[in-house]
């Protein structure tokens, strides 16, 4: 799909992160603390740094129980894998939101009042699932819990916005592309010239080909074929014919439009009106008869260009997400520090909040 001028700066300003994020401070670096992690001092143990970001256990606690709470098991099904995939999870979440966080600092995003609603409502959900005792326990303050929460509604705006400028973008050009084109339904029905095996599919041998009926049940079928498409079109529905000889399980009903076919079916599939059928055409595994269903089929149209959209803002989504994420290089190792995470318990915490509530 083409751009437009907007969806260029977008990703200009992304590949200008990459670039300026070696000569601009995001943050400000602090000399390593104590390796070891108590209860009461949350704010002041380091557990990691990403980029120039320095992460401590309060904001990483806060992570800790949005996965509890978003995954919703309990300690008496925990066990080792379970540890390590929590953890494994929390710290990608971790590293995802800030790098992201900081590519929209780049870009100036900032929160309104009505945003502040949707994060001192998010905060106020968050506290009726994460006991007060729990929070003291762990060293969580007020600051921390907001100061995170806005982090990421500021994560979740710049990435909500981009997605809505870019499929508005891709939704035009799609509609554009598909201004003139007729979409429709169809019934597709096949009359096979192929053995079929004891579990109703096509037969192969030792080389996996098909293996055909003799020419004279070939010419057999041809001859039904025919016979169903003369009933079908002189008024017959043609699911009931399908039924009537016995090939509705090789029979379904599908959509397409015109320009998507050979150019011997495109002729053929404009001409089709309503309810009427083609004649027998021969194909890979038997004789292939069309009805058309619904000839300019609005809705099918609007559907597949709606499916069209979201796969095209699936992947060019994604590619920009990847250059965000690649503006900050990540150490699996060297970015930890000490022992601080090893040493974490997320079985200890989840079972602190069941006896909490």
């Amino acid at each position: 799909m083409k751009k437009n001028k907007l969806i260029k700066k977008i990703i200009a300003l992304g590949l200008i992160c990459i670039m300026s994020l070696g000569l601009i401070s995001c943050g400000k670096k602090n000399d390593k603390n104590s390796n070891s992690h108590s209860e009461g001092d949350a704010n002041k143990t380091k557990v990691m740094v990403v980029g120039d970001y320095d992460i401590y256990m309060d904001e990483m606690m806060l992570y800790i129980f949005q996965t509890m709470i978003s995954q919703a098991t309990t300690s008496a099904e925990w066990n080792d894998e379970t540890e390590e995939n929590y953890k494994t999870y929390v710290l990608s979440q971790v590293r995802e939101s800030k790098i992201i966080y900081d590519v929209a600092m780049h870009n100036d995003v900032e929160l309104n009042d009505k945003d502040m609603e949707v994060v001192n409502t998010s905060i106020s959900n968050f506290k009726k699932l994460i006991p007060q005792t729990v929070l003291d326990k762990y060293d969580i303050s007020e600051e921390a819990i907001e100061r995170v929460f806005k982090e990421q509604a500021i994560v979740a705006k710049f990435e909500n916005d981009i997605r809505n400028d870019m499929g508005q973008t891709i939704n035009d050009d799609v509609d554009k592309a598909y201004k003139d084109t007729i979409f429709h339904t169809y019934y597709y029905m096949v009359f096979p010239i192929v053995e079929i095996n004891e579990n109703d599919e096509p037969k192969t041998d030792d080389e996996g080909n098909y293996v055909y009926v003799s020419d004279a049940e070939k010419a057999k079928v041809l001859e039904k074929a025919k016979e169903a498409a003369g009933k079908i079109n002189a008024g017959t529905d043609c699911k009931e014919v399908a039924k009537e000889y016995g090939i509705d399980g090789y029979s379904t009903e599908r959509g397409g439009y015109q320009g998507a076919y050979t150019d011997e079916l495109n002729d053929v599939m404009s001409a089709l009106k309503e309810n009427e059928c083609t004649e027998p055409m021969e194909d890979t595994l038997g004789y292939v008869i069309y009805t058309m269903l619904v000839p300019d089929d609005t809705s099918l149209k609007s559907s597949y260009i709606a499916g069209a959209v979201q796969e095209t803002l699936s992947d060019e989504y994604s590619s920009l997400r990847n250059q965000w994420l690649s503006t900050i290089q990540i150490d699996m190792e060297k970015d930890m520090e000490g022992t601080v995470w090893n040493d974490l318990s997320l079985k200890d915490i989840l079972i602190s909040i069941e006896e909490a509530k």
